[in-house]
């Protein structure tokens, strides 16, 4: 399968039932803002791509609720436009978008109010993001902050304001608070609140801000801060910083860069060495794909798997979930006079496993053709569907197996020539979507040109 989406249409102009209502997807930047003014309300703007059907796919799902078409109907002129389209180019680009899926809500002067990245079949989702953006309407808007940037206010004040709107709508701030720090006096710098400031925006390592403060702030005081937040938040400190710099790595095709980001990571798992291995490993794998050095990505996932996948059992998968769930039980916080916890939210760590067992078998079935490596890409394949039955057969969840992960494994099949398995598999694919109540177009598209022979990869 092209790609798995675990939560985390057309492009006409329809209206149906408990659906949104979308205007044509062909609708110009200067029509929506026209026609939402008119009107007196939001936009709402969902970019899509052709390279995940099924992303979209799980969007129109989410997109499925009565209670969410009311709440869009009154509130949001809504269009859904493809980035490969030339309007859907011109969108993306007025809003500085680079990949899709990603849900804007903005104003008619082309304030972002509230970005939603992803896709997802919950519909709650949906509504808390709407409901974000129409809280945010009126006050000091990002381009009041532009405006006055352009025209020379660069007090630390104003730069960090400046950084937390954009920050609240997921936009970058490193340039930013690069200038932020080079306002500051040193002594600021040393601030508690300063360098905490700071952690919470995520500065990429080569930038200035996270420069200084390794060079100028105590280890203890940087110590002490990650011991003051609780540990999501200290967590969502590195998880920033190593996001920022692989990005930035792989923007530059910087591999230097990206190592600095991967190893930071693995020190972060401190003791656990296998662990923080593995970790390194899926970063760099994550960088050689993006940045298309596919011989580098070949031969870190060939290692990845060998070492750290292929040596796993179902039983131990299953005694790493329970590890888990323990720790995370034992972490609850008690609420109310009578202790009661708060409800757990638990994804399995086995789950990642077969996930991308699944996903770089159909990397190297797109990009590989070598037919030792697709043998290899097969095995994994078969693996990830193993897996996810074992794991899962408690749960009465995907009864005829995981479409996606059997879609992989009949394309694989059909690359390396046997064509009546391939049928065999790509059918029961098709059935087992159909299961899901997710659209199986793709799939039988797939099926009868496999049936053709003009299946392309």
């Amino acid at each position: 399968m092209k790609q798995v989406v675990l939560a985390i249409a057309l492009l006409i102009s329809f209206q149906s039932r408990g659906q949104i209502t979308f205007i044509n997807d062909n609708t110009s930047w200067e029509s929506l803002s026209k026609t939402a003014r008119k009107e007196r309300k939001l936009i709402f703007i969902q970019l899509e791509g052709h390279e995940c059907e099924h992303c979209n796919e799980v969007a129109t799902k989410g997109f499925s609720s009565p209670e969410l078409k009311d709440i869009y109907q009154k509130n949001f002129i809504a269009i859904r436009s493809n980035v490969d389209t030339d309007n859907g180019r011109k969108l993306a680009e007025k809003f500085q978008v680079k990949h899709a899926l990603v849900s804007l809500y903005v104003d008619t002067e082309g304030n972002i109010l509230n970005r939603f990245n992803g896709s997802t079949s919950n519909s709650k989702i949906y509504l808390e993001n709407a409901q974000v953006a129409l809280d945010r309407k009126g006050g000091k808007q990002l381009s009041d902050f532009e405006k006055e940037y352009q025209n020379g206010e660069r007090s630390a004040g104003f730069l960090k304001a400046y950084i937390q709107k954009r920050r609240e709508i997921n936009m970058p701030t490193n340039d930013l608070l690069d200038e932020y720090v080079g306002k500051l006096p040193v002594d600021s710098i040393t601030s508690f609140q300063v360098v905490k400031f700071i952690y919470q925006q995520g500065p990429a390592m080569d930038s200035r801000a996270y420069k200084v403060v390794q060079a100028l702030v105590p280890y203890q005081m940087i110590d002490s801060l990650y011991k003051s937040v609780p540990s999501h938040e200290a967590s969502a400190f590195n998880s920033g910083i190593i996001g920022s710099t692989m990005r930035k790595a792989i923007e530059q095709k910087n591999p230097n860069l990206a190592y600095q980001s991967a190893s930071f990571l693995q020190n972060a798992y401190n003791k656990d060495f296998g662990k923080g291995r593995l970790a390194f490993e899926r970063n760099m794998a994550q960088y050689f794909f993006a940045v298309k050095d596919t011989a580098s990505y070949f031969q870190t996932i060939r290692t990845l798997i060998q070492q750290h996948h292929l040596i796993l059992t179902v039983d131990s998968l299953k005694r790493m979930d329970t590890e888990m769930l323990k720790k995370n039980l034992a972490n609850q916080t008690p609420l109310g006079p009578a202790g009661e916890k708060q409800a757990v939210r638990f994804a399995p760590p086995s789950q990642h496993f077969h996930m991308e067992l699944n996903e770089h078998a159909w990397h190297f079935y797109q990009m590989n053709s070598n037919p030792r490596d697709l043998e290899l890409a097969l095995m994994w394949s078969k693996r990830s569907m193993e897996w996810h039955e074992e794991l899962r057969r408690d749960k009465n969840h995907l009864p005829l197996g995981n479409p996606a992960y059997i879609d992989t494994y009949a394309h694989l099949l059909y690359k390396l020539g046997r064509k009546d398995e391939a049928i065999e598999w790509q059918t029961k694919a098709v059935e087992a979507q159909k299961v899901t109540g997710m659209s199986w177009v793709s799939m039988e598209k797939d099926l009868n040109e496999m049936k053709t022979g003009t299946l392309k990869w």
